[in-house]
């Protein structure tokens, strides 16, 4: 079944990584089911490992779009991501 689209803009982040996990990521891109680049594979796994973790014991937040700007509830409150 496919997944729903994604309503929320997409961020740019800058990440560091060792050679030798660029060159993990630039191997899952060869097999590919992680994307077509080591940024894309780097993505895949980044979300599989929240969705893995959210599955097991990390807190699942509710997020909302108000005046397009992202917010997340923090206990009774809404507070804007940064």
């Amino acid at each position: 079944m496919a997944r729903p689209s994604n309503n929320f803009d997409t961020l740019t982040m800058t990440i560091a990584v060792t050679p030798q996990i660029k060159a993990y990521l630039e191997d899952l891109t060869a097999w590919g089911t992680y994307g077509a680049s080591p940024a894309e594979a780097a993505k895949t796994i980044l979300s599989k490992g929240i969705e893995d973790l959210l599955a097991g014991r990390l807190p699942r937040r509710d997020f909302k779009i108000e005046d397009g700007k992202v917010l997340k509830q923090d206990g009774n409150e809404w507070a804007v991501i940064k």
